[in-house]
């Protein structure tokens, strides 16, 4: 039996000595590429240390309060930004669970036509799609994966299902990580039941049960080589609320997985100047861009009421778009609304009558991490007109549904088409161009791509397996191994890459028990 150890059992505010800890492998990150593979390797019997930087926040911390649940479970409390026309927010979690904490609960598989062009452009042939097959099952039934329930899902997802299937488009109710869901509609924000299955609640503590020590509130800052290998990292314990700086830690390690998401892993590798011959580290900065439309209906919908991501419509994807229902609280929808005064008024009154359409597409466009002073960063990301006419579409699409579900008039987040009052306004946004300067509160979700995996050492990261092609037993166990996005929400794809990947760091976690048999050498030894 392992350990979850926060700042407050480890009594860090009175300790100065630094950690000293080892294992067979230490991996830097807990949610969605770090907690499957803790919970596989600790299974197979092997030590296992997990690292957080974020806090750990029981299910019972999550009490309805958006702001401060933002506050405390976001990176830069939610205001992280990549610069550019528009500007785009890129939400994404620090916490014991990573983004899967707040995230929506979607859980798909990745799109098969995306895999084969991985495998035959970016020459990833060992990846078998029936492989792969057997990892997503092998999640799906640990997490209670199925799809949302009608009587739950709420009236927001009705509606738009109802739109969908009048205009003849294929969709449905979306398969979800979750378990007897009450609809409480703030997944973003913290499952107060717990029913969704994120890694807080599902593969941490089951790893821990199989053994692993896992500590929150842990910023590694070095990765400690030898040799050519990964033997160990080096950071410091910083409490996520008050900011407080504990002491230093050191774990010796026989293999290092480095699973800090698209955003902290090239980080760390830029700072400690590793595994980047390529010159390819923080480069092809994926993500999904988002725009939403807000239909008004006569009748009350109270889209707060259900699940908050429950729907779909997947006729679009071979055009590289998804539309997805989802639901923001009134205080959020009242920042993102493309009004003011008497009109921002009488909009957010209508709030119980309301809806909201996700739009979401698999960009074609890139971008960039670049490391900050006093560790920070700044993502650069550029939308092209590709993928800005893409945008448009999507939102031309989702009006369509909205008016079909009866909606009397749609709000777009497009400056000069603000508010569509009938077919006409919308035949009006079809015949004109848009500049990604019309576009406001554009997000991206779901970032991916800045170590990516290939099969050629100048062109990319890490190899298939994972591991680096610069730095033996260094591995990467996140969505910054993709080499492009993948169009549909991804936590299920980390998960099984990461299962995948744990395979890999079982075989060299023998190879090494055995390399450190015949030369009598041991792990405690390694780091000078």
């Amino acid at each position: 039996m392992g350990t979850l150890h926060t700042w407050e059992n480890l009594e860090l505010t009175r300790r100065s000595k630094p950690l000293e800890l080892s294992a067979d492998v230490v991996i830097i990150g807990s949610g969605a590429g770090g907690a499957p593979m803790a919970h596989e390797l600790a299974s197979e019997g092997h030590s296992v240390v997990v690292l957080e930087q974020g806090g750990y926040f029981p299910t019972e911390s999550f009490q309805f309060d958006c702001t401060e649940s933002v506050r405390q479970l976001y990176l830069n409390s939610g205001l992280t930004f990549a610069i550019g026309v528009p500007t785009v927010l890129c939400p994404v979690g620090k916490t014991v669970g990573g983004t899967t904490t707040i995230n929506q609960g979607t859980a798909l598989r990745i799109p098969r036509q995306v895999l084969q062009e991985w495998r035959v452009g970016d020459g990833l042939k060992e990846i078998d799609p029936e492989e792969m097959s057997l990892y997503y099952t092998a999640i799906e039934e640990f997490l209670f994966v199925k799809k949302a329930d009608p009587e739950v899902a709420g009236n927001n997802a009705r509606k738009f299902l109802e739109g969908a299937g009048r205009l003849g488009l294929q969709g449905g109710y979306l398969p979800r990580n979750a378990k007897d869901c009450e609809g409480y509609g703030v997944c973003s924000f913290g499952c107060p039941s717990g029913a969704k299955q994120s890694m807080n609640v599902s593969y941490i503590p089951e790893a821990v049960k199989k053994g692993a020590d896992v500590y929150a509130d842990c910023k590694v800052t070095r990765i400690l080589t030898e040799n050519g290998r990964a033997v160990g990292v080096e950071g410091f314990f910083k409490k996520h609320d008050t900011r407080q700086k504990g002491p230093a830690v050191r774990v010796s390690a026989k293999v290092v997985v480095l699973a800090g998401g698209t955003i902290g892993t090239p980080l760390l590798l830029l700072r400690n100047k590793l595994a980047n011959s390529s010159g390819e580290v923080g480069w092809n900065y994926r993500l999904h861009p988002v725009t939403q439309v807000i239909p008004i209906f006569d009748e009350r919908i109270d889209p707060h009421k259900g699940i908050s991501q429950s729907a779909w419509v997947d006729e679009f994807l071979a055009e590289r778009i998804s539309l997805e229902t989802t639901v923001l609280p009134p205080d959020m929808l009242a920042m993102a609304i493309p009004a003011a005064c008497d009109n921002h008024s009488e909009v957010m009154s209508l709030y119980p009558y309301t809806g909201l359409i996700g739009c979401m597409l698999r960009e074609t466009s890139k971008g960039r991490i670049v490391p900050g002073p006093r560790h920070g960063f700044y993502v650069f990301y550029q939308i092209n007109w590709e993928d800005v006419r893409r945008m448009k579409l999507a939102n031309v699409i989702a009006s369509e549904i909205a008016f079909a579900a009866g909606a009397k008039r749609v709000l777009t987040f497009m400056a000069g088409h603000n508010e569509l009052r009938s077919l006409q306004d919308l035949k009006r946004l079809k015949s004109e161009k848009v500049s990604s300067r019309q576009f406001m509160a554009m997000s991206g979700w779901h970032p991916m791509g800045t170590c990516r995996m290939g099969d050629d050492p100048e062109t990319s990261v890490v190899r298939h397996t994972g591991e680096t092609w610069d730095v033996e037993n260094l591995f990467i166990s996140d969505a910054s191994v993709f080499p492009t996005s993948i169009g549909v929400n991804p936590q299920l794809t980390i998960m099984a890459f990461s299962l995948r990947c744990a395979g890999f760091v079982d075989e060299k976690l023998v190879g090494e028990t055995d390399r450190q048999e015949q030369t009598g050498t041991g792990i405690s030894t390694a780091i000078a």
